[in-house]
């Protein structure tokens, strides 16, 4: 975006611009750095180790209350394990996909470098880019710290009110779960509250940084998408009014530059298409829990209903984006059909027929 103290809309790159998703995307062990690639490697199971102890007692509750008949305890618990282990599924589909993802993000910091020597009518499209970019990753990340407080702010001010104005305080869990084979009040009991209260909140950290990332990535590689579609049809605009070979040449650059832009999308494509296919599945089990516990009367959870929430529009957030990127394509398409001016055989007539394997290649 703009920097203090320079001219208007100096662009720079996308750790810089994008700098909360960048650490989170670093943090969370999804940025695609090469240099850190053995380390992740490493890192991505330790991590899953460290959380292996919570997902046990959650799957020994879960198959203890199944094997009860208490279906309704079961699916919340189920409703709830499903995000979290959503974590887990990014961390490892960006190390598996970090080819192309770091592609997204070279892509992104050259034309960011390139976008600084174009016209000001040019720099206002993409400043508006980054703001739309901005906006979309903000409301998300607000979102997932909305159900960050909800479980981890809701535990701590009722824990802090109980003990200072009760005369018998209660002991409030981040996430309640029992201790295997042991009554369930013994999950009260020092020091196990303590260690689980601690634990859960570094459990509940981890998906922030996982969600907050690699959502981010996602939201910024469809817009830098949508954008060089906006610039091109603004090349192409501007070649309209020209004539000879300054035609000729502008055309030829605008084309390129849509070569590129369809790269980008194939690149967009294959980092994010196996991890849509889990939400899609994610969001519809989430939606079918919620009507089951609807229909069955189910007493109403706070913490269950923003969760639930959160995750469908986990699914909303990039479905948006994404046809925003498909209308930005599809009005592009409807421009060139209906103008006669990129890919039919008038480019012949302006001196184009070299560039005939770009035009393969589209």
């Amino acid at each position: 975006m703009t920097i203090p103290g320079k001219k208007q809309w100096e662009f720079t790159s996308f750790p810089e611009t994008f700098l909360i998703t960048s650490f989170s995307m670093s943090i969370g062990m999804i940025y695609p750095n090469p240099a850190t690639d053995k380390w992740r490697l490493l890192a991505i199971p330790f991590a899953l180790l460290t959380v292996s102890p919570v997902s046990v007692f959650i799957s020994v509750e879960m198959l203890t209350l199944w094997k009860n008949g208490e279906i309704l305890e079961f699916m919340r618990h189920f409703a709830m394990f499903l995000p979290f282990f959503a974590g887990f599924v990014k961390m490892s589909l960006m190390y598996y996909r970090r080819v192309e993802a770091k592609k997204i993000i070279d892509i992104i910091n050259h034309d960011y470098a390139y976008y600084n020597n174009l016209p000001d009518d040019y720099k206002a499209i993409v400043a508006a880019s980054i703001k739309s970019s901005h906006i979309y990753i903000n409301i998300w990340a607000a979102s997932v710290m909305v159900i960050f407080a909800v479980f981890v702010g809701t535990a701590s001010v009722l824990n802090i009110v109980s003990h200072l104005f009760m005369q018998e305080p209660k002991r409030y869990m981040i996430y309640d779960i029992n201790m295997p084979g042991r009554d369930p009040e013994e999950r009260f009991n020092s020091p196990y509250f303590e260690i689980m209260y601690f634990y859960t909140m570094y459990v509940a950290l981890m998906y922030v940084l996982s969600f907050t990332g690699y959502d981010g990535l996602m939201i910024v590689s469809v817009n830098h998408a949508c954008l060089r579609q906006n610039i091109f049809t603004k090349q192409v605009q501007e070649a309209m009014g020209m004539k000879g070979e300054r035609l000729r040449r502008k055309m030829a650059d605008a084309v390129k530059d849509q070569v590129d832009a369809l790269r980008l999308i194939d690149y967009v494509q294959t980092t994010f298409n196996i991890y849509m296919g889990y939400m899609y599945v994610l969001v519809l089990v989430e939606m079918v829990i919620c009507i089951y516990l609807t229909n069955e009367d189910y007493n109403f959870d706070f913490q269950f209903t923003c969760l639930s929430l959160g995750t469908i529009l986990h699914i909303y957030v990039p479905c948006m984006i994404a046809d925003k990127l498909k209308s930005t394509v599809w009005l592009l398409n409807l421009f060139i059909s209906s103008s006669s001016s990129a890919y039919c055989s008038p480019l012949l007539d302006i001196g184009l027929s070299n560039c005939s394997p770009l035009r393969a290649n589209i």
